[in-house]
């Protein structure tokens, strides 16, 4: 499966996500208004991938207009620019965005975000959630998926897939620490797993930046940007001669902030605890039946 069939897959399935929300959905520019992950990519003419994009965007529905950094691979080379512009949503859920200077592209809002596609790009965005970041949130067990393209120049080339089970944990320090294990197909090579290593650092802002180095191999440079209250990142390779992006989804208990996560235990466990102290006398009663050496 090439770069643009696995993108166009995924594309698929979060539009269909897409749709049932809009069926019953009445939205407006209110529908996107705060800070987004953006991750897109555009190919050639040919379906060979020409940029992996991942931006930052704020929308503010009293303007109707919208903020962002980007960081992009333009052909294996790392750009970081700023974008600003418009945008509408109309009650059925699709608008347009309009960059300053640029086309416009179409919009379908979901549930958590929306999805975007332009002349020859694609992408989808997921709402940040946290209003603010570190280290610390971004922790647990996350499986990791990118795929793109390695140019002339990158320590291999041809179509690039990895994919691995990623464990971030925070040092006595503050420093982010990366482990796991984590399969490449580069070319025609076949994939295996390899132990990695790494490190990474998360910005206020919920920008953030990783290192991996699989064993016995070059080490990997990403800038990501944390989203879905730290449950996700989208991230992009940010090594010369690399068009590679893709996602770290969280495996292990999500993680929002202590008193979300104290609210949903109790929620959890509360109904549970009165059905014992309600149904005390019968539960004794069952275990009584079920106990052989009871007579």
């Amino acid at each position: 499966m090439n770069f643009k069939t696995f993108r166009i897959a995924g594309m698929i399935a979060l539009a269909s996500l897409a749709l049932s929300f809009t069926a019953w959905a009445n939205c407006s520019n209110a529908s996107l208004s705060g800070t987004y992950g953006f991750l897109h990519d555009s190919t050639d003419t040919a379906g060979a991938p020409a940029t992996a994009a991942i931006t930052q965007i704020t929308f503010d529905p009293n303007t109707g207009t919208f903020t962002g950094l980007t960081t992009a691979s333009h052909g294996g080379v790392i750009v970081t620019s700023s974008v600003n512009g418009t945008y509408t949503i109309a009650s059925d859920c699709t608008g347009t965005g309009t960059p300053a200077g640029a086309t416009p592209f179409s919009i379908v809002v979901t549930s958590n975000g929306f999805l975007a596609l332009h002349a020859f790009a694609e992408g989808f965005a997921i709402k940040q959630g946290s209003p603010a970041c570190t280290n610390a949130p971004v922790v647990g067990s996350f499986a990791f998926e990118t795929t793109g393209i390695f140019l002339a120049g990158a320590p291999a080339t041809g179509w690039a897939s990895f994919i691995g089970k990623l464990k971030l944990t925070v040092g006595p320090s503050g420093e982010g620490v990366i482990s796991g294990h984590v399969a490449a197909s580069v070319g025609d090579t076949a994939p295996s797993f390899v132990p990695v290593t790494g490190s990474y650092s998360v910005a206020p802002d919920c920008n953030g930046t990783a290192t991996i180095t699989p064993k016995g191999q070059s080490p990997l440079n990403f800038s990501f940007v944390v989203v879905d209250c730290a449950k996700e990142m989208l991230a992009i390779e940010t090594d010369a001669n690399t068009i590679v992006s893709g996602t770290l989804q969280r495996i292990d208990l999500p993680s929002c902030n202590d008193e979300q996560l104290s609210e949903a235990v109790t929620q959890a466990v509360e109904p549970r605890d009165a059905f014992r102290k309600s149904h005390t006398p019968l539960l004794r009663t069952l275990e009584r039946a079920d106990d052989p050496n009871h007579s």
